[in-house]
């Protein structure tokens, strides 16, 4: 597995290298080679490498076509920004520091446009502000004032079609190809997987069933980084494809497929591992053992109808479809009630529910968003400002201090920043270290590799090729990351093609210089914009994620009411933000944990982990509770009138549930953002006086003194009860009505009542554990 594994892993690499190695040589072939009248319009070669490298590297063939495309767009930005703004200026008297103003203000306009304004064009117009003013300022003006927009227009064009050519040749890398093996490898592991669980389940030998559960981890992790390729993947199929535009979302958006399937399968786990825990080798029963047997054939059947579609027929999800599938192979149990039913219908109910297809709802509220998104990318926020503040200054500064150091070497220090332009927040010391680091590696190997081959320029490139292959793997690290590995491989091969130019160790240190510059320019500025760590990010996000499920279950968790099939768009729409804030909170963690501490608390990283893993699955969770109460909520409106009480009762429970639960988390949110509010009881003197024991302190990087962590203890005794009322009264209005006799009905209710019945226990031990992990972080804090 390990070889084959080292195998695949070279494969990938080696392609990504030649790809990016024959876009180079064309690049160089042209510059050298070509007709005068081509090569005199290339003045910026190494733009054209650095377009090279932004396109082609690592990409498919759609994403080359659309990386072109962004190409173009950006090289229109730039010629056209820069032609107006050359005409109004007076060019002999284009100094400095009128560069950086113009370079600042062209920054800011073009990071301002509008969102749907793709990032790889602002990117390029960025380099190209840079290249044309700062060419201005060291050089003066040229003979007509469109040449130089359009000596960067003609750079850009030669890297973006040696892009093109390189991808082509000898035969095309297709992102059509690569999704379509990589949703089949997809669908091999999730089929493993769920036959892993299922063995898991019914197996008695606890030591056999951690083992089965080992393995499904690994293979886990294998889907993750699966889902990535497909994801980064899919929008290159559009271009390759035109008509899949036409299609349905599965075949054009497999990832978002994907995803659906890895909330039912991470369903499954966490029916196993509660199994395992609350019942540790406790018999089975043989009808439920019969059932998993009948239900692994029909998920077989349906991984097998997977595996012939491109990428999927049908789009799945843990989502209900009230005309679903019958369920008459399932068991009459008498109820699912003890902690081992409860485990086992709520697998039941994932692994009925893999086989359904999802409705038209998610897919309608994903086009919805798609247009809100468009429409709201028109008008600029306030955080869209302070970006474009922040980078208009950064290159502003970079560009002045640059041509203050060093005129003839001034391009580098925009350059070292503009390139690695993004719209999302970055790990400011790590990410500018890193480039910093790359930037020196591959100084350092050009002025060798200079020194080595000086006396064959044509060989050169030859000698680049390990270090493509070796920023290939750099790209991949942790420390180092794109932004690293871009710089380089630029650092590198920009000194190994220079001539006339010095020595090359002084072009060297003197681009060097110039980077660093740049680089402290953006840390200035991003400290003084944005001087909120990560690891304080991290604590407010933590709260909004924890006050988003609270909201979520106040407003969706509910029974019985007759517009609940109406809400099921509003909620896929809650469950999306409820996902970006959780999304968001992993990447503040992340970022967090590579930031320096300098004299801050130490950011306390397996505190947060374990946070946000209790918050993952009880988005899972609730995902699941909605998705079984508006069936349960539907079936229930075929009963007569009879059981009205029994029906309010149950609303009552769920109800009476929320309450408890959400109260729990209101404490658990406001412990964590430092917001209390103490008119608000707790559940028991004795946490009464637990709180008030607590000593009281100051945060002095959020500005918030006396920061008490208050929370409420769940009471999981009456929370236990709350629950088992609710299963007994369901039990009750199942029983006395005809559905008793309709085995279909009877058991697709049992398995929504197993389901809301297991949810509503793991809720409360996913908040208890919350809890426990917030008040040793808080602790840890205060320590």
């Amino acid at each position: 597995m390990a070889g084959q594994r080292t195998i695949l892993v070279w494969k990938w690499i080696l392609c990504a290298a030649f790809r990016i190695a024959l876009a180079y040589a064309i690049v160089g072939c042209t510059v050298l080679y070509s007709r005068d009248g081509i090569r005199k319009y290339v003045q910026f070669p190494s733009f054209s490498y650095m377009t090279a490298t932004l396109i082609v590297w690592e990409k498919t063939l759609g994403d080359t076509l659309r990386g072109t495309w962004h190409a173009f767009i950006g090289m229109c930005l730039v010629t056209g920004a820069t032609i107006l703004s050359l005409w109004l200026v007076r060019l002999d008297q284009f100094t400095p520091e009128l560069a950086a103003v113009v370079v600042a203000v062209g920054t800011f306009a073009i990071v301002l446009m509008p969102k749907f304004i793709p990032l790889l064009s602002k990117r390029i117009a960025l380099c190209g502000l840079v290249i044309v003013y700062v060419g201005t300022a060291i050089d003066g003006p040229v003979s007509r004032i469109v040449m130089r927009p359009l000596y960067v227009a003609a750079s850009t064009t030669l890297g973006a079609g040696a892009s093109i050519l390189a991808m082509l040749l000898p035969f095309p890398h297709l992102a059509t190809l690569e999704v379509k093996n990589k949703c089949k490898e997809y669908n091999k592991n999730a089929h493993e997987r769920m036959n892993l669980f299922m063995k898991a389940m019914v197996v008695e030998d606890s030591a056999v069933a951690i083992e089965l559960e080992a393995e499904a981890k690994i293979l886990k992790e294998k889907a993750r980084k699966l889902t990535k390729i497909i994801q980064r993947c899919q929008e290159g199929m559009m271009w390759e494809v035109p008509y899949l535009k036409l299609t349905k979302p599965a075949y054009k958006q497999p990832a978002d497929t994907l995803k659906q399937i890895e909330v039912t399968l991470q369903g499954m786990e966490m029916a196993v591992a509660a199994s395992r825990l609350q019942s540790p080798g406790e018999p089975v029963d043989e009808r439920l053992k019969d059932a998993m047997q009948s239900m692994a054939q029909e998920l077989t059947q349906k991984f097998v109808q997977i595996k012939t579609s491109f990428p999927f027929s049908t789009p799945t999800a843990p989502v209900q479809n009230p005309k679903s599938a019958p369920v008459n192979h399932l068991p009459s149990l008498d109820i699912y009630g003890t902690k081992q039913q409860l485990s086992m219908s709520f697998f039941l109910f994932c692994t009925k529910y893999l086989t359904q297809e999802s409705s038209g709802d998610s897919t309608n509220s994903n086009r919805r968003y798609k247009w809100e998104a468009m429409l709201n990318g028109w008008l600029p926020c306030r955080q869209d400002l302070i970006l474009a503040t922040k980078w208009a200054l950064s290159l502003g500064l970079a560009v002045l201090f640059g041509l203050t150091y060093d005129k003839e070497q001034g391009y580098w220090s925009g350059l070292a920043i503009s390139n690695s332009f993004t719209i999302k927040r970055q790990a400011t010391f790590s990410g500018a270290n890193a480039r910093a680091q790359g930037t020196a590696l591959g100084s350092i190997y050009g002025v060798l590799g200079h020194f080595i081959c000086h006396r064959f320029a044509k060989l050169r490139l030859l000698f680049l090729l390990p270090w493509i292959v070796f920023t290939t793997f750099l790209r991949h690290s942790k420390s180092y990351g794109e932004a690293g590995g871009i710089s380089a491989i630029i650092a590198a091969f920009v000194i190994l093609r220079r001539e006339g130019y010095g020595t090359p160790s002084e072009f060297g240190i003197a681009r060097m210089t110039e980077a660093c510059i740049g680089l402290c320019c953006y840390i200035f500025v991003e400290v003084a914009l944005q001087p909120n760590r990560a690891a304080t990010l991290s604590k407010a996000q933590l709260s909004q994620c924890l006050g988003a499920i609270k909201d979520f279950t106040e407003q969706f968790l509910v029974i019985g009411t007759s517009q609940s099939s109406q809400l099921r768009p509003l909620i896929e729409d809650e469950k999306r933000k409820i996902h970006n804030k959780v999304v968001a909170l992993k990447e503040f963690i992340q970022e967090a944990k590579t930031e320096p501490n300098f004299w801050f608390t130490p950011f306390q990283n397996d505190s947060y982990a374990l946070l946000e893993s209790s918050i993952s699955k009880m988005v899972d969770l609730l995902s699941f509770t909605t998705s079984a109460t508006e069936l349960f909520s539907h079936e229930l409106k075929t009963f007569d009138c009879s059981c009205k009480d029994k029906r309010r009762q149950i609303s009552t429970d769920v109800e009476l549930f929320k309450t408890r639960l959400c109260s729990s988390l209101k404490y658990l949110e406001e412990g964590t953002s430092g917001k209390l509010s103490p008119s608000t009881p707790p559940f028991s003197a004795e946490v009464e006086k637990e709180l008030e024991a607590e000593n009281s302190g100051e945060d002095l990087e959020v500005g918030i003194s006396g920061n008490k962590f208050r929370t409420s203890s769940i009471n999981e005794e009456e929370l236990e009860n709350i629950i088992n009322n609710f299963l007994q009264h369901s039990w009750d209005v199942i029983e006395n009505n005809q559905v008793a006799n309709d085995a279909e009905q009877r058991n697709k209710l049992l398995l929504c009542l197993g389901c809301i019945g297991f949810c509503m226990r793991s809720l409360v031990i996913e908040a208890r554990e919350a809890e426990k992990v917030a008040k040793e972080l808080s602790r840890k804090e205060k320590s």
